[in-house]
């Protein structure tokens, strides 16, 4: 009787325990992205359904939910992911639904994505490709004009 006491009360408190470890540990990962520190150099391919920033250097692919390149940030490689903002250097090819080239952005790469936004002072030399065609948006507008 004392074991059976026991073990109810410490599942009922190691019950409580594991869910709120849980619950907890998905919404840190959605809400506070991956950080590649500015002394880190990696060799090789990333991959996370989250998102992550890139201070540092990166020698090959990335594929994240959303990708931030700090300023003093590089990659040689092609980045996938829903959207991509450029402070650093990107050589290789962004493929993304939203890409932003703020004014420090150093971007030698073809671009294909939906929506692009380059800010005074980016330099940007590479091929834009739109992911989606809107020959009829275009048409529209000028049929109405």
């Amino acid at each position: 009787m004392f074991n059976k006491t026991n073990s109810s009360s410490s599942s009922a408190t190691a019950a409580p325990e594991l869910p709120t470890k849980k619950s907890s540990s998905p919404a840190r990962s959605s809400s506070v992205p991956s950080i590649l520190g500015s002394d880190l150099v990696i060799t090789g391919d990333i991959k996370t359904d989250g998102d992550i920033q890139i201070d540092g250097r990166l020698d090959g692919n990335v594929k994240a939910g959303n990708v931030t390149i700090g300023e003093k940030g590089a990659v040689n490689g092609k980045i996938t992911a829903g959207s991509v903002h450029v402070r650093g250097k990107v050589t290789g090819k962004v493929d993304a639904n939203v890409v932003d080239l703020s004014e420090t952005a150093n971007v030698q790469a073809d671009l294909v994505q939906d929506q692009l936004m380059i800010a005074n002072g980016a330099f940007f030399d590479g091929k834009c490709t739109r992911k989606s065609n809107t020959p009829t948006s275009i048409k529209s507008a000028k049929k109405s004009a």
